[in-house]
């Protein structure tokens, strides 16, 4: 190899790695923004407007970032997916839904209580948790593959946080960065797999007497199996693993209810009743 070619050789890895550390400084800037806020339990910035050149990839990235210092060496307690319907994602500009990080302390009981101040900008979707009774390291090919590997279904409620600087703004790849806006979550009692259909779930969410929400299984991507498959082949393709006893939350059926101090439930009819109480 001669001089010149030597030198160019150098010259574009020299090139590529310094377009590498630029971009991982960017999406480390982004994440310690976005956990600084949370911190403080402040708006969070906008990734999109801290990183000008955000993608779904580099989006992805920062939340894995975001989602390993939250997780302090744990496991996550699973994954969920969000903007699962055509109507959300024609509000965030979306052209598919998106995966998230559900960390180990998110976790509560049904009963408990859930403080504004402690999770400004709460918002109630009653969703479907499935349960992974197998590992599933590789790509799944089909749903029958994705059935024979969770054990158990219960009834559930997440409560993201939907707190933004710039609300307007938000876009799809905004809420990828920050890890979807997860915050809390209730999960009800697991049944074995084999004795419910995800898809025969009928919420009906009651807050202080009023029925606020009400929602059906293939509300979310039009079939339980199907937007759970998506999560799941959408996790492995950013690094993570599943293993049992973690769950997916597979999307909001009806729509998203903001959270206002009262008593609320759930019911899933012969599912069960989750109940929460929301405090200031």
């Amino acid at each position: 190899m001669g001089n010149s070619s030597l030198a160019g050789t150098l010259l574009l890895c020299l090139s590529a790695c310094m377009a590498l550390t630029a971009c991982i400084s960017t999406q480390q800037r982004v994440a310690t923004a976005v956990l600084d806020a949370q911190r403080r339990k402040e708006p969070l910035p906008l990734p999109h407007r801290i990183d000008e050149t955000l993608t779904i990839t580099t989006a992805y990235a920062t939340q894995r970032r975001i989602a390993e210092q939250e997780l302090h060496g744990a496991q996550p307690a699973g994954y969920k997916a969000g903007l699962t319907s055509k109507q959300i994602q024609t509000r965030f500009n979306a052209s598919q839904p998106v995966a998230s990080v559900l960390p180990p302390d998110g976790l509560r009981r049904s009963g408990d209580t859930i403080r504004l101040s402690e999770f400004p900008g709460l918002v109630i979707e009653t969703e479907v948790a499935l349960r992974v009774g197998s590992p599933i390291h590789e790509q799944l090919s089909s749903i029958d593959e994705l059935r024979a590997r969770i054990d158990r279904i219960a009834p559930a409620i997440e409560l993201p946080v939907v707190h933004f600087q710039s609300p307007e703004q938000m876009n799809f790849l905004d809420i990828i960065a920050t890890n979807g806006a997860v915050a809390t979550y209730v999960v009800g009692d697991f049944a074995p797999s084999a004795q419910r259909d995800p898809n025969e779930a009928e919420p009906h969410l009651v807050c202080d007497g009023r029925e606020l929400n009400s929602g059906k299984g293939r509300d979310s991507m039009g079939d339980q199996w199907h937007a759970a498959l998506w999560l799941v082949n959408t996790i492995l393709d950013q690094g993570w693993t599943l293993e049992p006893g973690q769950i997916l939350l597979t999307g909001v059926l009806g729509r998203m209810v903001p959270g206002t101090p009262g008593e609320c439930s759930a019911n899933y009819g012969n599912w069960g009743t989750i109940r929460l109480r929301i405090a200031q």
